[in-house]
């Protein structure tokens, strides 16, 4: 199976509404690139990339350093557009089962057949990761400590809807593609609550043995470390409201083993088709 990851919001705090939004980001960051819009402008006028971006936008001495910017962006989402994810190991397990072909579908490893029981049920992880992409797209509280440093802590969905109502890059913004801006219904309509304070966007989970480290702080080094996290998750740590369907999952050792063989068989054995 292959599949192509679409998503209504971008980030773990959802502060974009588009990818090409969400591409800016690590350009602009200092922690990152570092860059800024008139360095952009001045690298796309006269560097190694200035004849593909007038080719691709013209050129650029008339453009602001803000359309430079988004064109670089937009450029970056076309190119990620593309990606999709490989057949993985449960993708084929997957099908033989829809063709009733059981001597393909014991190929799949026990562990990992066991350790997907376990995902559907008593771990829970499908109310979240749900879909082709494992993931249902929205917020959800995941037990992770909000404090980052000492003073400060990390607001999650609360704070991204507030990046989101003053970004300029937004669907509803000039630098969209649409004219119509039929795809601005959804920046405009949502609203800040309480409940969205240390909220973050659920991952998709194809793929996942490969992007440690892992929650959206990058707190713990392995999917082992992941289940035991919401094996012996601390409900003391969750947003006053509650995550309903959270609580410790009593998983034995053989059970986490089983449920890591399931989460690793999610991710691309094989390069993806043309």
């Amino acid at each position: 199976m292959l599949c192509r990851y679409y998503h209504r919001w971008f980030g773990w705090a959802g502060d974009s509404d588009n990818l090409w939004a969400q591409s800016l980001l690590p350009i602009l960051n200092p922690d990152e690139f570092a860059q800024d819009a008139e360095s952009l402008k001045s690298m796309m006028a006269d560097g190694r990339y200035a004849d593909t971006y007038a080719e691709l936008f013209g050129s650029p001495s008339g453009q602001t350093p803000e359309t430079v910017l988004v064109n670089i962006a937009k450029a970056l989402a076309a190119y990620q557009e593309t990606l999709i994810t490989g057949t993985t190991s449960f993708d084929r397990f997957r099908d033989a089962l829809e063709r009733s072909d059981m001597e393909l579908a014991a190929d799949y490893p026990p562990s990992a057949q066991r350790g997907l029981q376990i995902f559907l049920g008593k771990g829970r992880c499908a109310f979240c990761h749900t879909g082709p992409a494992f993931t249902n797209g929205e917020f959800h509280d995941a037990g992770v400590p909000y404090f980052v440093e000492p003073g400060r802590v990390d607001p999650g969905r609360h704070g991204g809807l507030q990046v989101l109502r003053e970004s300029p890059f937004t669907l509803d913004g000039a630098f969209t593609d649409d004219p119509g801006k039929k795809g601005a219904w959804a920046v405009r309509n949502v609203r800040r609550t309480h409940t969205d304070f240390g909220t973050f966007r659920v991952p998709s989970l194809r793929g996942v043995s490969r992007t440690a480290p892992y929650m959206h702080d990058g707190s713990l080094p392995d999917l082992t470390a992941v289940v035991d996290h919401y094996n012996n998750i601390d409900l003391e740590r969750l947003h006053a409201d509650g995550e309903a369907i959270l609580m410790p999952l009593g998983l034995t050792d053989a059970e986490v083993d089983d449920l890591v063989a399931f989460l690793n068989s999610l991710s691309d054995d094989q390069p993806a088709a043309d």
